[in-house]
């Protein structure tokens, strides 16, 4: 692999710089967040079972809370999903599971963008 790819690799891994700029919300960007991040240890984008909710068909499906209550999965809900994991739990999941990432505003959204395609 190429030195400089490897350097950048390291420098994404360890928070040395964003890894996706001010402009780039794209699903690609945000699907790339969800490897360097760890979002993609947790949730699946595919069937197999994970720690976290399996992002196929997340948005805009109904996702039941573990105190029986329904909730859209829209940008709004994935959004506070994403910066505060704790503020509603999926049935089936446990509180605390997800850890607290630091994000910009732009990755969040490119993570929205990803979810959104995650079919």
């Amino acid at each position: 692999m190429n030195r400089i790819v490897i350097l950048v690799l390291v420098a994404l891994t360890l928070g040395l710089v964003n890894a996706c700029s001010s402009a780039d919300v794209s699903p690609e960007a945000g699907q790339n967040l969800a490897v360097i991040k760890g979002c993609a240890a947790c949730h699946a984008v595919d069937e197999t079972p994970k720690i976290g909710p399996t992002w196929v068909g997340l948005y805009g499906s109904q996702v039941e809370l573990d105190d029986g209550s329904f909730v859209l999965a829209d940008e709004a809900y994935l959004i506070e999903s994403i910066k505060d994991p704790n503020a509603r739990i999926v049935s089936g999941y446990s509180k605390g599971s997800m850890p607290l990432v630091s994000l910009t505003d732009d990755e969040i959204n490119a993570l929205v963008a990803y979810i959104k395609n995650v079919k």
